[in-house]
């Protein structure tokens, strides 16, 4: 219970669905089921020699696999982001601490928990660059030269167009394209689509 709640007081400080109670219960239910299954193989006195065979690496197989399923529950994923995968990492990793409780071996139980919360904790911190991704969603009514003016622009920006999706109206000249962009800072990304805005030629200009 209490190496569980750590790394869910971890979680749920961040906002997180599956936090405190969450990773307490499935520590508790991970540790409990391999202490019945032990004593269940000793109360029924499996051995060598017996026709039984309960093998204990089966009913922690039985829990990580299951709580599987509980970690895929509390990942999100649209078109353009995912959320929950550390969640559910902590989640998988927190039933593997509850079967290392449930077969009494509290110190690497101990250890396990404290490198989670070093993971958790200490390696949030540490600022490491990464490309970042947007959709940017663009209408106009005009000549569809005006996306050319558009990607050159992206390009001096340093925002690389990954794809793009054009969709035009001959009778009404309506142009609506989405790009897909990649660029390395935030701020530059921002900056690039901002100034896009300005131009009132665009009926609409949006991101995500």
């Amino acid at each position: 219970m209490l190496l569980g709640g750590l790394v869910g007081l971890e979680r749920q400080s961040r906002g997180r669905a599956a936090g405190l109670r969450t990773n307490i219960l499935v520590c508790l239910g991970s540790a409990a089921i391999i202490v019945v299954f032990q004593k269940l193989s000793l109360d029924a006195s499996v051995d060598a020699a017996s026709a039984i065979r309960m093998d204990p690496a089966r009913a922690a197989s039985g829990v990580i696999t299951g709580i599987g399923f509980l970690g895929a529950g509390t990942i999100v994923k649209s078109a353009d982001f995912v959320r929950g995968l550390t969640t559910a990492a902590s989640i998988w990793v927190v039933s593997a601490i509850g079967v290392t409780v449930g077969l009494g071996e509290y110190s690497i139980a101990s250890c396990l928990t404290l490198l989670v919360l070093v993971t958790l904790f200490a390696l949030h911190r540490i600022p490491l660059s990464s490309d970042h991704y947007a959709s940017l969603d663009l209408r106009w009514n005009g000549d569809l030269g005006l996306l050319e003016e558009v990607l050159v622009m992206l390009l001096e920006g340093k925002v690389i167009v990954k794809q793009q999706r054009v969709t035009c109206h001959p009778k009404t000249g309506e142009c609506h394209v989405v790009l897909n962009a990649k660029f390395g800072k935030k701020s530059k990304g921002v900056s690039s689509f901002a100034s896009l805005q300005s131009d009132q030629r665009f009926e609409r200009v949006s991101w995500t």
